[in-house]
C-alpha cells in the first residue's frame, strides 16, 4: 500500500489529476477556482491559519472524495464549527454568491443598500427605465399585505393607481418637449473615421452603422431626460430589482436587518433570501435570525424621541449645512447624532434642543440607544461612528438621495421618508401642461400618508411618499473620501439635483478650508442647462457598444 503523503510533501501525480477539474492552473502559484461548492472553497480557504500547506494540498486531502468529487459535507462542517461555533466571522466572508431580488419596493432597496460592508448592490434605476407599461395587468408597484388588508387598502391601490396613470400620461409630451431642445439634426456622435475620433451629425454620418449609433444614442438621451423629470411622482411603493454579490457575513447581517425591520414586506423577503442563498451558503447564514436587541432599542428610541420632539416645530433649515463641531460639545453632538434617524428635524435644531436638556435626561438618551447589550454581537447604531472631521445635513428629494446614498466609505443616517419637509415639482412639468394633475398626486399622496400614520402604520406610510418629496439624511465623511464623492458626483452626466447638491457640498467645505481646494480640483461647478447633458457621453457610449449591440433595446 503506498505511504499517504505527509501534509508537507508535493502533489502526487493522483492527487494533480484529482484537482484539474476545479483549478485554473494546477501549477500555478495564482489560479482561479471553478466547479466547488461555495462552502468547499470557504472551508479550504480558512484552513490557511492553520495548515502548512497551501489550498491545494487542503483541497485534495480534506474536501474532496476519493473519487474526486467535492465533498459537501466536510466543507459545511467546517464552516458550522468556525463561523457558528468559533464565531470566527472572518471565515464568513470567505464565501460568495451571487443574488438577484426583484419586483420588491424603492423602500426596501434602502434597506438593502443600508448594509455596506461586504456586498456590491446594482439596482435598476428611474432615471434610464419607464414604468408606462403594466406587467400581469398591474402598475409596477408594492402594496405590502397589511396596508391590503387594513381598512385603507383600497384607498392605496386607487391612489397609486392614479399616480402611475399620470406618469404614463407624461412619457411621451415630456420626450416631445426635449425633441423640441435638441433635435435630431443637432445631436452629434462621436465616430471613428481614418484613427481619428470626430464628431459627426445626422447629415454627416457616412454609413448604416453611424446612422444606428446616431439613433440609438439620440433615443437614449432623450428617454433618459424624460425618465429623470417625469419620476418625481413615482412612489417610494415603486417596484425596482437588485442585484447583488456579497460574502457570507454580509448577507448573515443582511438578514437579519430585515428581520428587524418593522415592516412586513422587510420580513418575507427575508425568508425568500435564505431560501435562495440555502441552495448556495446554507451554513453561513444559519445563525442569521431577528435581533431582538436592535428592535427593542428602536422601538425605545423612537418613543423617547417622540416624547421630546413631538410639541417642536421643524425650524427652516438649509439645503445642505456642514456642521461644525467644537470639543466641548461633542458630548451633546453624539446625543444628537442618536436622535437624528428618529425625527424630522435638522440636526442643528436636534443639537440646540439637547443641549438644553437636564444632564438626567440627557444620560437617559444615552442609556436608551445603547440600551441592555448581552453579548458582544449586541452592537448599537451608527451615531457612535460620530466624529468624522467632515459631516453635512442634507435636505432634499428622495430621488437624490437614492443617487447618493450608495457611497460606501462615509457613514449615513436617514429619517424615515415623509411629507413634512415639502416637495418639489420640475418646471418641465407645467411646460407639457400636467402641473395640475401633478400637484393633485401630491396631495392625494400626503392625504394616504396622514391616513397611514393616523391608522397606527407609521412606517408602512414611508410607501406612500414620492421621489420629489423631500428627505433629511446626515453623511460623515474624511477629507479622502470628500473628495471623491465631490468630484464623482458633479460630473456633467450626473442628475442636475444631485449635482447642485453636491456642489453645495464642496463649495461650504471649501468656503472653510480653501487650501484644501487641490483635493477638489476637479469638482464640475458648470449648470449645464436643458435637462439633456448626459448626450455627449452617451454619443461615445453608443459608438463604442454598437459592435455588442448594448443598446438595441432602446433602438426604437
Amino acid at each position: 500500500m503506498a505511504e499517504k503523503p505527509k501534509r508537507s510533501a508535493e502533489l502526487t501525480d493522483r492527487e494533480r489529476e484529482l484537482l484539474k477539474p476545479y483549478l485554473s492552473d494546477v501549477d500555478a502559484n495564482v489560479f482561479a477556482l471553478e466547479n466547488l461548492n461555495p462552502e468547499v472553497i470557504g472551508g479550504a480557504l480558512a484552513r490557511y491559519s492553520r495548515a502548512p500547506t497551501g489550498f491545494k494540498e487542503t483541497v485534495v486531502r480534506e474536501f474532496l472524495n476519493p473519487d474526486g468529487s467535492p465533498n459537501d459535507v466536510k466543507g459545511s462542517q467546517m464552516i458550522d464549527r468556525v463561523v457558528n461555533k468559533f464565531g470566527d466571522e472572518s471565515v464568513a466572508e470567505l464565501a460568495v454568491a451571487p443574488l438577484c431580488v426583484e419586483e420588491i419596493s424603492n423602500l426596501m432597496t434602502k434597506v438593502i443598500e443600508d448594509c455596506r460592508i461586504g456586498g456590491s448592490p446594482i439596482e435598476e434605476s428611474t432615471r434610464y427605465v419607464l414604468y408606462d407599461v403594466k406587467k400581469n395587468g398591474r402598475w409596477r408597484y408594492v402594496c405590502p399585505d397589511n396596508i391590503k388588508e387594513s381598512g385603507l387598502g383600497n384607498a392605496y391601490v386607487a391612489n397609486m393607481d392614479f399616480i402611475f396613470e399620470t406618469y404614463a400620461s407624461m412619457v411621451e409630451p415630456m420626450q416631445a418637449l426635449f425633441r423640441k431642445r435638441l433635435s435630431a439634426d443637432a445631436f452629434e456622435i462621436e465616430v471613428e473615421r481614418e484613427g481619428t475620433i470626430q464628431k459627426a451629425g445626422l447629415k454627416s454620418l457616412q454609413d448604416e452603422n453611424e446612422i444606428k449609433a446616431h439613433r440609438i444614442a439620440y433615443n437614449f438621451t432623450i428617454r433618459s431626460a424624460a425618465c429623470d423629470v417625469i419620476r418625481c411622482i413615482l412612489p417610494a411603493c415603486t417596484q425596482s430589482n437588485v442585484g447583488l454579490v456579497g460574502n457570507g457575513r454580509y448577507y448573515s447581517g443582511l438578514i437579519s436587518k430585515l428581520l428587524s425591520q418593522d415592516l412586513t414586506e422587510a420580513h418575507h423577503l427575508a425568508k425568500l433570501i435564505r431560501k435562495a442563498l440555502n441552495t448556495q451558503i446554507p451554513t453561513f447564514i444559519k445563525r442569521a435570525e431577528r435581533n431582538s436587541y436592535a428592535v427593542e432599542n428602536q422601538s425605545k428610541m423612537r418613543a423617547l424621541c417622540q416624547g421630546l420632539f413631538n410639541s417642536i416645530s421643524i425650524a427652516n433649515s438649509e439645503e445642505v449645512t456642514l456642521l461644525e463641531d467644537k470639543p466641548e460639545d461633542q458630548w451633546v453632538n453624539l446625543l444628537s447624532n442618536m436622535i437624528f434617524p428618529y425625527v424630522r428635524h435638522s440636526t442643528c435644531q436636534i443639537r440646540g434642543i439637547v443641549k438644553a436638556l437636564p444632564e438626567e435626561r440627557q444620560n437617559q438618551i444615552f442609556a436608551t440607544y445603547i440600551g441592555s447589550r448581552q453579548s458582544k454581537r449586541d452592537r448599537a447604531g451608527r451615531a457612535l461612528e460620530y466624529g468624522y472631521p467632515i459631516q453635512f445635513d442634507i435636505r432634499a428629494g428622495f430621488a437624490e438621495y437614492r443617487d447618493l446614498q450608495r457611497h460606501r466609505m462615509l457613514t449615513q443616517q436617514r429619517q424615515d421618508l415623509g411629507v413634512d419637509l415639502g416637495y418639489s415639482v420640475p418646471e418641465e412639468i407645467a411646460e407639457i401642461g400636467m402641473g395640475e394633475k401633478v400637484q393633485e398626486c401630491f396631495e392625494r399622496t400626503e392625504s394616504l400618508h396622514r391616513d397611514l400614520q393616523r391608522a397606527g402604520m407609521e412606517q408602512e406610510a414611508q410607501y406612500a411618499t414620492l421621489f420629489n418629496h423631500l428627505i433629511r439624511w446626515n453623511m460623515g465623511m474624511n477629507l479622502r473620501e470628500l473628495g471623491h464623492f465631490a468630484e464623482l458626483r458633479t460630473q456633467k452626466a450626473g442628475h442636475p439635483k444631485y449635482r447642485r447638491t453636491t456642489q453645495i457640498m464642496a463649495r461650504l467645505y471649501l468656503d472653510r478650508h480653501p487650501q484644501m481646494e487641490p483635493v477638489l480640483r476637479f469638482v464640475d461647478y458648470n449648470d449645464y442647462d436643458g435637462g439633456i447633458t448626459r448626450a455627449d457621453q452617451e454619443a461615445r457610449t453608443a459608438r463604442k457598444s454598437l459592435a455588442s449591440n448594448l443598446f438595441d433595446d432602446l433602438d426604437d
